[in-house]
């Protein structure tokens, strides 16, 4: 019930929390800047009056202009020409109070003066010397209220083969331009938001049922994407600026991702560890850990020494990841296509959750390399959100065929429980000498175990009793074949072994490999005489109502099924009122307590001795009761449980 309830939550995340806050996106979220709209102005947009050079020096700042170039906005890719390029642009005569800007998207390192005056800067490394980079997502730089009208000089150092401002410069007062940072990024935070939710409700099923992989995989895939959303975020700035740390989670969420994406992928279509997605799955794992190893090496040089020549190692995994990420990509497409061509419609949802994201990725790629340079924006976070809302729809929709099949079979295990019910004795048969009761338990809604009786005479009864290894519909289908063999040797209902050999030649090659025990009770109260014989079952008790002494017929045979022959023996045993003749199973002795502690021969003699003076039909309630009470719950009860008990009344 609660995996249902899970489920159902999930369906619901969508409505209850996408929806209102997709509904923020196109109100333009009105809700946080409820009440202070009046107070500042809006973020201006600095896209006049820039220019770059590759030569200048702070020295030389009013030797003139010869060295600077015109760029228009939006900022087109920079040829390079150095590891260092000058931006500078003027800043309006009036400032808003408590003036700052906001740039999204620099390569990389940045000091910003005005004029000749440093105000902000972040890995100088002409100040700090150092080969190595660490970017960071966006930069908010306070401006004194003196700034007004004068230059702004960006001095941007840069190994990659990116360099410049690649993104808006915003200038505004400290409120508007958070207020802007966050609702440029409202759509990550809603994608991150939904994800978390996800992801912490397929763990807890997977907690709940550790057997359901598929949820185990999608819910870190879920929460990884969490890390890897807020990476393209400026917000991530706000809340911790630690832009080393940012990107190392950047790098082990995008290659956990991929790993748990493969083997949610992996289960969710059943293909086994020897499959190609098995495969890769496996490959992708060891590679995670590998990569995950080598960054922390990095960020462990970088902690005791101060400098992160690890890093080019790092980069250099890190091209690995990607081509991986091409076979990757490349393989699951192909295998989607083959299983979607077949008729699996998971695999087209899917495919077309694949197709979205590469698209995404692809118009990312093109706007780094300068080929859009009018669209800054990123639109992986939705390629990401529409997988995840691929892989959500395939668990939900998986989930309701499955509660589909499990409706339909349980209408067959009905219908099997009640085939089962007709072939197993529900009143026993009345007799002037004997008085019968039974008991039986099933495991599950049909069981393995099988008794019947037959009426021979007036004075004569045969009483059987068998229990088919294992429990289930399988055990119950061959305790169906065990009735008809029953009643086909009851020609031989007064020899029991020769009854027992044979049912063995009946069923013969016919049980699939199951084996049963069986135990036969010939009974004639016109000569006081019972006849038992035995095919590996537990055996007869006889115990004397009035001075409790008990007895165990000795029968001995072989269990059917294994066997040609079974050699089992007849034993007879004088009958007198008074007694007692217990039939069972053994399940009842093996039905355990919560520490795993079997009920045990011990306990079960000991309460047959004790019900002695009930009627058999209550002392079988009460051994039900007592079993019950051992057990806890019924969930400790993994086998069938029969018993029978029959008193001697009367022979006059």
């Amino acid at each position: 019930m609660i995996i249902i309830s899970g489920l159902r939550l999930l369906k619901l995340i969508y409505i209850t929390i996408a929806l209102p806050l997709l509904l923020i996106i196109l109100t333009g979220c009105d809700l946080i800047t409820s009440g202070q709209s009046g107070l500042y102005e809006d973020p201006q947009l600095l896209s006049d009056n820039w220019e770059y050079s590759w030569n200048f020096s702070l020295e030389n700042i009013n030797t003139g202009d010869s060295n600077w170039h015109k760029v228009i906005y939006p900022f087109s890719k920079l040829k390079k020409e150095s590891n260092t390029v000058w931006f500078r642009t003027t800043l309006p005569d009036k400032l808003p109070m408590h003036p700052a800007l906001f740039i999204r998207d620099l390569y990389l390192a940045l000091v910003v003066y005005v004029d000749s005056r440093p105000i902000y800067s972040f890995w100088d490394t002409d100040a700090n010397f150092s080969k190595d980079f660490i970017p960071k997502k966006s930069h908010f730089i306070a401006l004194p209220d003196s700034a007004a009208g004068q230059n702004i000089y960006f001095k941007i150092q840069s190994n990659y083969h990116l360099i410049g401002i690649t993104g808006p410069v915003l200038l505004g007062t400290e409120y508007t331009l958070i207020k802007n940072i966050i609702l440029s990024d409202i759509a990550n935070i809603i994608i991150a938001s939904i994800a978390f939710f996800i992801g912490f409700f397929s763990l807890t099923i997977f907690i709940i049922n550790r057997k359901q992989w598929q949820y185990f995989y999608f819910g870190f895939f879920a929460l990884l994407l969490i890390l890897y959303i807020l990476n393209y975020t400026s917000i991530r700035d706000l809340l911790l600026d630690t832009p080393l740390l940012w990107i190392c989670l950047w790098l082990l969420s995008s290659v956990w991702s991929t790993t748990m994406f493969i083997g949610f992928t992996k289960v969710i279509f059943n293909y086994q560890k020897k499959s190609i997605l098995g495969i890769l799955f496996v490959f992708n794992t060891y590679y995670a850990i590998f990569e995950t190893i080598v960054l922390l090496a990095g960020i462990g040089e970088l902690y005791f020494t101060g400098n992160m020549y690890a890093s080019k190692y790092i980069l250099g995994v890190r091209y690995i990841f990607q081509y991986l990420l091409i076979v990757d990509v490349i393989i699951i497409i192909s295998v989607m296509i083959n299983q979607f061509k077949a008729g699996n419609k998971e695999a087209g949802i899917l495919l077309a959750g694949l197709i979205v994201l590469c698209i995404t990725v692809l118009h990312s790629v093109v706007v780094a390399i300068g080929y859009l340079t009018y669209d800054f924006r990123s639109y992986i976070h939705w390629g990401l959100f529409f997988l995840l809302l691929s892989l959500s729809f395939i668990l939900i929709r998986q989930y309701t065929l499955l509660q589909t099949s499990i409706a339909l079979s349980k209408a067959d295990m009905n219908t099997a429980r009640r085939i089962q019910q007709s072939i197993i004795p529900a009143i026993p048969p009345l007799h002037q000498n004997l008085r019968i009761s039974s008991l039986y338990i099933p495991a599950e809604i049909v069981g393995g175990d099988f008794f019947d009786y037959i009426i021979i005479s007036q004075h004569e009864i045969g009483i059987f009793i068998a229990d088919i290894t294992g429990h289930g519909v399988s055990a119950a289908l061959i305790a169906s074949m065990c009735k008809i063999a029953f009643h086909s040797s009851s020609k031989l209902c007064s020899n029991p072994s020769a009854l027992l050999e044979n049912i063995n030649v009946i069923l013969a090659d016919k049980t699939a490999g199951q084996l049963l025990s069986a135990l036969y009770v010939y009974i004639n109260t016109s000569n006081n005489t019972l006849i038992a014989a035995s095919a590996g079952h537990p055996r007869c008790i006889i115990i004397n109502r009035k001075t409790k002494d008990y007895n165990e017929l000795p029968t001995k045979g072989r269990i059917i099924g294994a066997f040609d022959r079974l050699n089992c023996n007849n034993i007879i045993y004088p009958l007198d009122h008074d007694q007692r003749i217990i039939l069972y199973t053994d399940g009842l002795i093996e039905a355990c307590n919560p520490s795993g502690e079997m009920y045990g021969e011990y306990n079960f003699f000991n309460l047959l001795i004790q019900t002695l003076h009930m009627l058999p039909e209550d002392t079988c309630l009460q051994i039900k009761k007592d079993i019950y009470t051992w057990a806890a719950n019924e969930q400790n009860l993994y086998d069938d449980m029969t018993i029978i008990l029959i008193d001697v009344i009367d022979f006059t």
